[in-house]
């Protein structure tokens, strides 16, 4: 018997990979719900709820364009859902990392540089906003 592959399309791969981000990121609030949260922390979970909800936006417009007759998921698309997907779960497994090791290290020595990595290098919040307003413009009317 023949066995069947199917194509997942670029789009759907996206779709899966912003999935993926959202999982992470709930994790990742959930172990911050478990323990005393210093100032830090509480921006941090503040800025990973922000960050999911502009995730969540994005996968529905990914659904919204694959719902559509017309294809307009693009390369350009993909390798900018791919990156950003890549960038959100680098920092995220260094996050998990750093709070499965220990709270006491996540508290003294990873928290403050993690934020500020969030909000002065990465710009993870920022980037996926960017990226939803861009797709709104490609959404079938």
């Amino acid at each position: 018997m023949e066995e069947t592959k199917y194509e997942i399309s670029p789009a759907l791969r996206a779709a899966g990979a912003l999935s993926e981000c959202l999982s992470s990121l709930t994790s990742a609030v959930a172990k911050l719900s478990g323990k005393r949260a210093t100032l830090e922390e509480k921006m941090i979970k503040r800025y990973f709820h922000r960050l999911a909800s502009e995730i969540s936006t994005l996968s529905s417009i990914v659904h919204g364009i694959l719902s559509s007759e017309k294809e307009s998921w693009t390369t350009e698309n993909h390798d900018q859902a791919m990156q950003l997907t890549d960038d959100i779960n680098l920092r995220l497994t260094e996050f998990h990392k750093a709070i499965d090791y220990d709270w006491n290290y996540l508290e003294q020595y990873f928290e403050h540089g993690f934020y500020l990595e969030l909000t002065e290098s990465s710009h993870l919040l920022e980037k996926t906003g960017k990226f939803v307003a861009k797709l709104k413009l490609q959404l079938p009317t």
